[in-house]
């Protein structure tokens, strides 16, 4: 039998997991509809594939609602068979796996066709009826609307690389492999270059350029532009110690005493302005290598270097505005503050010059006190090019993101990593990273910079880089590629230089801020490219398995694995018709899998995405 289903809207049906033969988590991970298209049988697979979990309540039985429009591979209009299929790689034994089916019916316009009855064979399947209990709606669902309004202009992913000695002693044709995979393959386009100050500038009066920038690291840069690289910021850290000054001990909440905090004589602070200027002066006399940007002080409010307090940072920033200036570096943007995060930094160093632990969070978060204290210093706004912060302790906020609307001003993302021992395979931190970015893209973001790019390998620490390296090892071993490498690949080939992001507000969790303490299960983006295609980007960051991470424990910790139909609604498209994407999964079951077809319809679109899985979509032109 053949049936027309151009008239409906909706795949519907009751199922039950028996027997409790679910995985070692508890589910069965996707349920994946299948409709049987023409007598040639072509398959036609639903992109919304519900996760089936132990439900209490009901009998135990799921209402399903598929829509049609997640059937996007061919035309329903001669529909011959009906596959319910599984796809589950979580079970550790043989176990036999058995589903019951109750009420599958297509829904909308007309009828029910004929042909869709009660009664279907399915592989490892048992029908079972039981009319008289309801199921329950669907559960795991969730909308993002993309609001019409353009915010900001997308300019880059990029990467710190150290160890310029180590990259040296590569062979040259390895050194292309890192190069190729990060500036090419990958995208990437922004490096950021540190300074030690501390070797530029041992004592007053020296400037030693060679001891803090030797000719590796020069090569080392000069292979990344040729690769790639575009843009360029200095990461200033280290002060000299002759700059410094220590404020009295304090005792901490646990009664014990601790050191101090390091912060700049009040004399200084013209030094230090010069120190950071000279240093992006012989740069670009000595090795030709032009800064775009430099920051003031890596994570100003790091007890191991130096702190700032929010007039402080106000100084600095007018200060070093006229050292470039005076140095003729005029082109060369200062961007501020660059605090480990904007909600619930680590430590305050407030007006009275004590230092005390944070425990109001976002509302004395230091970096928006930086921030209000730069905008409301005309003279340092004017000197300040962009904001910059990391997304270790939070995020980019909405509260950080409105400091910049409509000011002409850059936001930069500095620095991101989830540190600690690491292996290829650890989709945990993959899809960290992904969830992260798509969030920072949500509030304004134009300059998204991972930690480190590649450097040596380090067992103990190889999550802060996306590659690693041994120089020692004579066969393909020499080479680590992190999973976060390629989710973040992924993005770059749906997020072009030049897409311009609008806000995507989610239904489960907002503006989906990535929080001290609140990581959203759900997290998207949407921009519109160079080229007029479209790119939507959404993270599940669900798992029954976080491991423990010392580095911040409480900023990545996520909620209990859960699928979830995500439905998108892009404002601008709602009478554009059908458009065609194609969609690419990238996830711990889904890391090589071929794109997908998708089609939105009058602006919408559905997917379903698992946990750790990283889907985007990229629309033909327009």
């Amino acid at each position: 039998p053949s049936v027309d289903l151009t008239g409906y809207t909706d795949f519907q049906f009751d199922v039950k997991v028996l027997n409790n033969s679910f995985d070692q988590w508890g589910q069965i991970q996707a349920l994946q509809p299948t409709l049987g298209l023409t007598a040639s049988g072509n398959w036609n697979q639903s992109s919304v594939q519900p996760q089936l979990v132990n439900v209490t309540t009901n009998n135990g039985w799921q209402h399903i609602i598929i829509p049609l429009t997640a059937f996007s591979r061919g035309s329903l209009s001669d529909v011959r068979q009906i596959f319910l299929l599984v796809d589950d790689g979580n079970y550790t034994s043989a176990t036999t796996m058995q589903l019951a089916f109750d009420n599958i019916e297509f829904t909308g316009l007309g009828p029910v066709p004929a042909a869709a009855t009660n009664s279907i064979n399915a592989t490892n399947a048992t029908h079972t009826a039981d009319a008289q209990v309801k199921p329950p709606t669907n559960v795991g669902s969730v909308t993002i609307t993309v609001n019409s309004q353009p915010r900001q202009t997308f300019e880059g992913l990029g990467a710190s690389c150290w160890g310029p000695e180590d990259y040296m002693q590569l062979a040259p044709e390895r050194r292309a492999k890192l190069n190729d995979l990060v500036w090419r393959e990958a995208r990437f386009n922004t490096m950021r270059l540190w300074v030690h100050l501390k070797e530029y500038t041992p004592a007053l009066g020296q400037r030693r350029f060679k001891d803090a920038f030797p000719d590796e690291g020069a090569t080392l840069v000069r292979d990344a532009q040729a690769a790639g690289v575009r843009h360029i910021v200095l990461g200033p850290y280290e002060v000299p110690t002759y700059l410094l000054e220590r404020l009295p001990n304090t005792v901490g909440k646990d009664g014990k005493e601790k050191p101090g905090a390091p912060h700049l004589k009040s004399d200084q602070f013209d030094e230090h302005a010069a120190i950071i200027a000279d240093f992006i002066r012989d740069l670009r006399d000595k090795d030709h290598i032009a800064i775009e940007a430099t920051g003031v002080q890596n994570e100003p409010n790091d007890v191991a270097d130096c702190q700032f307090t929010p007039a402080d940072m106000v100084r600095s920033v007018k200060l070093l505005r006229a050292a470039l200036d005076s140095r003729g570096l005029q082109q060369v943007k200062i961007i501020a503050p660059e605090t480990v995060g904007c909600d619930g930094t680590w430590f305050w160093l407030n007006n009275s010059v004590t230092l005390v632990d944070n425990s109001k969070a976002a509302g004395d978060a230091l970096a928006y006190a930086m921030v209000d204290a730069l905008k409301a210093d005309k003279a340092a706004w004017k000197a300040l090019g962009g904001i910059a912060t990391h997304s270790y302790d939070g995020g980019a906020t909405e509260r950080m993101a409105d400091t910049i609307a409509g000011a002409g001003k850059d936001y930069w993302m500095t620095e991101f990593c989830v540190g600690g021992p690491e292996d290829p395979g650890d989709f945990f931190r993959a899809s960290a990273e992904a969830a992260t970015f798509l969030s920072d893209m949500n509030h304004r973001v134009n300059y998204w910079i991972h930690f480190i790019g590649y450097v040596s390998n380090d067992p103990g620490d190889n999550g802060t880089r996306l590659i690693a390296y041994d120089g020692n090892i004579t066969g393909d071993g020499w080479l680590k590629v992190f999973e976060q490498y390629y989710y973040l690949r992924q993005l770059a080939q749906t997020f072009d230089v030049g897409a311009v992001f609008r806000q995507s507000i989610s239904s489960l969790e907002g503006d989906m801020t990535w929080a001290r303490g609140h990581t959203p299960r759900i997290t998207a983006a949407a921009a519109r490219n160079p080229d007029g295609s479209w790119g939507i980007g959404i993270s599940d960051y669900t798992s029954n398995d976080f491991p423990h991470n010392d580095w911040n424990e409480t900023s990545i910790r996520g909620k209990p694995a859960q699928s979830f139909a995500v439905t998108v609604k892009v404002e601008e498209l709602a009478k554009a018709g059908e458009l065609r994407f194609e969609a690419r999964r990238i996830g711990p079951q889904t890391k090589d899998s071929p794109p997908e077809p998708v089609t939105m319809r009058d602006g919408q679109l559905t997917v379903t995405i698992n946990p750790f899985e990283l889907v985007t979509l990229r629309s033909s032109r327009q």
